[in-house]
């Protein structure tokens, strides 16, 4: 090939390199507000609501306004590490913090990536509309086990696909201009036309001449392959928001939220035990015996409980064969975790919510929390020891206090709550 040929193509490949470097990072995560909200809920919804009312931390609506501009920049560098934010002078930062009583955020440096952080910011700028369905989001749904649904999220295969589209076209066009351009030299020089030895060939050739950047190239590949099948591995299993369907339509947002009916009322083994348990459906007959449902949809599901209890209505009586009911498991750790609910809602006085979400809300229950070890160990960082109305433990807090001083925030870090002991045996 003669001169001015091999200068069009490298000026050709050159182009296409610099191209595909603009717009291959945004391609290969463009924030995605589906993926952001399973995020937010597992780990901002406990202090922050999308509305302008106050939990711990301020209401969010409207934040991408009130934030230093561009907004993404700033928010991605709060929500990353906002004690660091305050102490490098940010005047806004500071202005936060010391409105909101000088409370301080989660720092999630470490326990979220930079694509995580991007998707909450794109779920807070443009939350995805309520379906009406009571599971807070319009994100796709696919099939669980046991007839559940496990949301899917905006996966962004249709991202890789379009980006493997764009490079067979500019190949195959570059290869015709390639080809057109080595007949004429070849036809003027009286050599061998490159085009004579077809697709295969013409890769085995260039191979052949560009070892260097053929090794460089599958090397670049091979840790970017590495990489996303690594995060892949680590989020099997992590399914916040996994809802399985349940042979009872069980509706939390009419008994806890409507009616107000305590947790404790059905899960007492939360306050007793290690596990909160099932409650029998003796526990819905202490209600259900005369509370037969205002509309079809309650009707039919209370049928089901006196089909399984064995409750004949027209009788008020016991006098059917009973039927089990199979509930489909929604919360699931390793038999190698450790975890008391009493020890956490007696002793540490934490809300149900804090791993459960705003059941109040819920239809059937479902996954809220990733429930992880990072997500558990950051709790433990986080939260205060409550050493107030704990008087088994009362020497102990004395000793506590003496130890780190009366105005210390004692974590249950601070008490060895990082131990690997402590929840694996």
């Amino acid at each position: 090939m003669n001169m001015p040929c091999k200068k069009l193509q490298k000026s050709l490949v050159a182009f296409l390199a610099f191209v595909l470097t603009l717009i291959t990072p945004n391609l290969l995560h463009a924030a995605d507000a589906v993926d952001g909200a399973k995020v937010f809920k597992a780990n901002c919804a406990l202090c922050h609501s999308l509305g302008t009312n106050k939990i711990t931390g301020p209401g969010l609506d409207g934040v991408t306004k009130r934030v230093p501009q561009p907004y993404a920049d700033w928010m991605h560098k709060w929500i990353k590490n906002n004690a660091a934010l305050r102490k490098s002078g940010d005047a806004y930062a500071n202005k936060v913090f010391n409105d909101n009583g000088g409370t301080a955020m989660t720092v999630f440096d470490g326990t979220l990536s930079d694509a995580q952080i991007d998707d909450v910011i794109a779920y807070i700028a443009n939350p995805p509309k309520d379906n009406g369905n009571g599971g807070g989001s319009d994100s796709t749904k696919i099939a669980g086990p046991n007839g559940g649904n496990r949301s899917q999220g905006g996966h962004h295969g249709w991202l890789i696909l379009l980006i493997i589209g764009i490079l067979f076209i500019l190949v195959t066009v570059l290869r015709t201009v390639r080809k057109s351009l080595e007949e004429v030299a070849s036809q003027h020089d009286g050599v061998k036309a490159a085009s004579e030895r077809g697709v295969w060939g013409d890769v085995k050739h260039w191979i052949y001449h560009h070892k260097t950047k053929f090794a460089v190239i599958c090397i670049f590949f091979f840790a970017v392959s590495t990489v996303y099948g690594w995060e892949y591995m680590w989020s099997i299993d992590v399914t916040p928001g996994y809802q399985p369907s349940q042979p009872i339509n069980f509706m939390h947002k009419v008994h806890a939220g409507d009616n107000g009916i305590a947790c404790l009322y059905c899960h007492s083994g939360a306050e007793k035990g290690k596990v909160a348990g099932i409650p029998t459906l003796n526990v819905c007959m202490n209600c259900h015996k005369g509370i037969q449902g205002s509309n079809p949809d309650y009707q039919k599901e209370i049928a089901k409980i006196y089909y399984a209890v064995g409750w004949d209505p027209s009788k008020a009586d016991y006098t059917n064969p009973p039927h089990p009911v199979q509930w489909n498991r929604v919360h699931s750790l390793p038999d190698f975790a450790y975890f008391n609910h009493s020890q956490h809602v007696v002793v540490g006085k934490l809300e149900c919510e804090k791993c459960h979400g705003d059941v109040k809300t819920f239809t059937t229950d479902k996954q809220f929390a990733p429930l992880t070890m990072g997500w558990c160990i950051n709790c433990h960082r986080e939260t205060p020891v409550q050493m107030e109305g704990n008087g088994y433990y009362a020497k102990l807090h004395e000793s506590i206090k003496k130890k780190f001083g009366e105005d210390k925030k004692v974590t249950e870090a601070d008490m060895g709550g990082l131990e690997c002991g402590k929840c694996h045996y």
